[in-house]
Formats: structure tokens, C-alpha cells, sequence
């Protein structure tokens, strides 16, 4: 039987790398940058007594899901970063076996 399994630990390392960066260097700052803006906005260009903490709260969800999905992007790094240690892991421990069988 033909195993179909190829790893590429630098390219599953760059893009592990790329997905954090990405998350932490440009997500999440223009999360943040958004957010303020629309603060600020509903606090002074468009402030109504009612309609204006209404939008504050639901951009408050808006913000907790983008906030959720890009920890997310970061999980699924972190998954594949466990895959290259794992799979060096067992690289590791399959030639320990070997050279003590022989």
C-alpha cells in the first residue's frame, strides 16, 4: 500500500509563522484601530441617546468574534507546529530504536 504523506517542515513552518504574524501584526491592530474609530464616532458624528449604545453593543460583539476568530488563525498554527514536532519526534524515536536494535 502507497503511503501518500509528504512534509515539508520549512514551508509548514513558514506558514505556521505567516498565520501568527498575520493574526498579531495586521489583524489584530486594525481590529483595534476600527474599533476606536467607531468609539469615537458613536461618541461624538453620530450619537443618538438610544440607537448609539445599540451600535456600541453590537460592534462590541462584532469585535469579540473577530477577536475570537483571529485567536483561531493562531490555534490552527499552533496545530501545525505541533504536527513538525511530533512527526520530528518520532523521527527521533523510531532511529533511537533502531540503533539499539542493531
Amino acid at each position: 500500500m502507497a503511503a501518500n504523506i509528504s512534509l515539508d517542515f520549512a514551508e509548514i513552518e513558514r506558514v505556521s509563522n505567516l498565520l501568527k504574524n498575520s493574526a498579531d501584526n495586521t489583524l489584530v491592530p486594525r481590529m483595534t484601530e476600527a474599533k476606536n474609530e467607531v468609539d469615537t464616532m458613536l461618541n461624538s458624528t453620530l450619537k443618538f441617546n438610544n440607537s448609539s449604545p445599540a451600535l456600541q453593543q453590537s460592534y462590541e460583539k462584532l469585535t469579540q468574534s473577530l477577536t475570537d476568530a483571529t485567536q483561531s488563525i493562531k490555534d490552527f498554527a499552533e496545530q501545525f507546529e505541533k504536527i513538525v514536532q511530533s512527526m520530528r519526534d518520532m523521527d527521533d524515536e523510531m532511529a533511537n530504536k533502531i540503533r539499539s536494535s542493531g
